[in-house]
């Protein structure tokens, strides 16, 4: 009898339905053979193996969740001389959030139209993930603000993010544009499933200033409130879109109290701070 049939004779026995088992408790039947044999044991990379089980099993379905969990945010920045000094801060903060957003599973698109007198597109639906940084921009002009969100909103489809969100920040009410009140409020009206955001920067620190020119432009008033650009109040703004994301993301809605840092930062700007946030979340 060859030797292998000796070792297995030794240490296996046949039970009742004819299989080799091994006669020592505790021990596999491989893990003896290898021993016996001199075979070296394999090292299995317990995590990777489970990481790679999980995504051959749930490809399909976490692309379907990356897939409904896809965003394009559309900022609209009034660049007119009444907001200089707020591009160096408002810049720093794209670039940031672009930076948090494109570390993450999922996929952020970006937009960033800047008006005055003018309408100036600078990112176009930009992935995150291939973000190049913007710069300070200069200031001049008027606050055509109605072109600006004809112009800006118009070119996005439901087609290009589950969830769309459209912010914007401005200090001044409509000077020259070329598009009336009432085609902004159609275009704002027919936008269904979307997020119109307006931060107001009033000057005089005027009561519910925010939902009443929210209301001119026909954006949900409970979407607008006031802000200041002091101290940490570009920040916080970014700090809240980056939270209603994060709320669309997990619950498929906005919070309720979405604007509460920004509206405690603007009864109180010197003493209301944004809170410590890594690079990369």
């Amino acid at each position: 009898m060859p030797q292998h049939h000796s070792i297995i004779k030794e240490d296996f026995k046949i039970n009742k339905d004819n299989n080799l088992v091994g006669t020592s408790k505790g021990t596999s039947k491989l893990a003896q053979l290898r021993q016996k044999s001199g075979s070296p044991k394999t090292k299995v990379n317990i995590e990777r193996a489970i990481e790679g089980y999980a995504s051959s099993i749930d490809s399909q379905k976490m692309m379907e969740e990356i897939a409904r969990n896809s965003a394009l945010v559309n900022l609209v920045i009034d660049n007119s001389p009444s907001m200089e000094g707020t591009s160096e801060s408002i810049a720093e903060e794209i670039n940031g959030f672009a930076t948090r957003q494109g570390a993450k599973i999922y996929n952020t698109k970006i937009s960033l139209t800047l008006f005055n007198t003018e309408v100036c597109q600078i990112l176009n639906k930009m992935d995150a993930k291939q973000f190049v940084p913007v710069s300070p921009w200069w200031y001049d002009g008027g606050t055509n603000i109605y072109d600006a969100l004809i112009s800006a909103i118009t070119p996005v489809f439901p087609t290009d993010a589950n969830h769309r969100l459209h912010l914007i920040v401005t200090d001044g009410e409509n000077g020259g544009s070329n598009h009336t009140q009432q085609e902004v409020r159609n275009l704002t009206a027919s936008r269904a499933g979307e997020y119109i955001f307006l931060l107001y920067h009033d000057k005089y620190d005027r009561k519910d200033s925010a939902k009443d020119y929210a209301v001119e432009l026909g954006i949900d008033p409970n979407n607008a409130v006031n802000f200041k650009p002091y101290g940490d109040g570009i920040k916080i703004i970014f700090q809240t879109i980056e939270a209603l994301l994060d709320g669309l993301r997990t619950t498929g809605a906005v919070p309720k109290d979405w604007a509460k840092a920004i509206a405690a930062h603007n009864a109180n700007p010197l003493g209301v701070k944004a809170r410590d946030v890594k690079l990369l979340n």
